[in-house]
């Protein structure tokens, strides 16, 4: 079987398929889930849906166990090392954040702070403790400590992932509606829980214990 980051190379942007038949037993990732909730970003460094429904499809990764393998290939850890310098330019001229104790400043502040459009902040911190570890400021550990801090903090909040990314594309409206990537990530939040072999489908935000 193909791997998929053996047909792919990420886009740096700074930023199911089920059988039938009887019901079947839930698939639950809590590690996955975490870094789903900034699955957009992710899903727009790679060219939007129909490129990963296209990655998918050419590693032969049809079920769900296969998807959630497949997932976790991009998703976890999804910026390389070799990308580590434009980060760091990204992360000073956008946030101005030049070392880990900044990155960790501004996590906090993005989880702690009172915000309308939380998921809007949840996605970030996702995305940049992402980045921090190609960036060589966080460890894997550190980054899977953030992410799975902020997931029950998502599942507090919002019923399921539709209405997750439904706020998400609000907060980034409300920051700038006419940001050059406006249209990309409005489109991946519209179909993000929909599209073929969407992870969303087989991970929901909660699962049942």
């Amino acid at each position: 079987m193909k791997s998929v980051k053996n047909i792919i190379v990420l886009v740096f942007s700074v930023v199911t398929l089920t059988s039938c038949g009887g019901k079947k037993e839930q698939i639950q990732d809590k590690e996955l889930s975490s870094f789903m909730l900034g699955g957009i970003y992710f899903l727009n460094g790679y060219g939007g849906t129909d490129n990963v429904v296209k990655m998918m499809k050419d590693a032969d990764y049809t079920s769900d166990e296969q998807l959630v393998s497949g997932y976790k290939e991009i998703f976890q850890f999804a910026f390389e090392k070799s990308q580590g310098r434009d980060i760091k330019r990204m992360f000073k001229s956008m946030w101005d954040i030049s070392n880990k104790k900044e990155l960790l400043e501004s996590i906090n502040d993005l989880k702690t702070r009172e915000h309308k459009y939380k998921a809007w902040d949840y996605a970030r911190i996702i995305n940049n403790a992402s980045m921090g570890y190609a960036a060589s400021w966080l460890s894997k550990d550190e980054v899977k400590q953030i992410v799975q801090e902020i997931l029950p903090l998502a599942q507090e909040r919002f019923e399921n992932w539709e209405t997750y990314y439904v706020d998400f594309n609000k907060g980034r409206i409300d920051w700038n509606a006419n940001d050059d990537q406006a249209e990309s990530f409005e489109k991946i939040a519209k179909n993000i829980t929909t599209y073929e072999n969407s992870i969303y489908k087989i991970l929901p935000l909660h699962t049942a214990e």
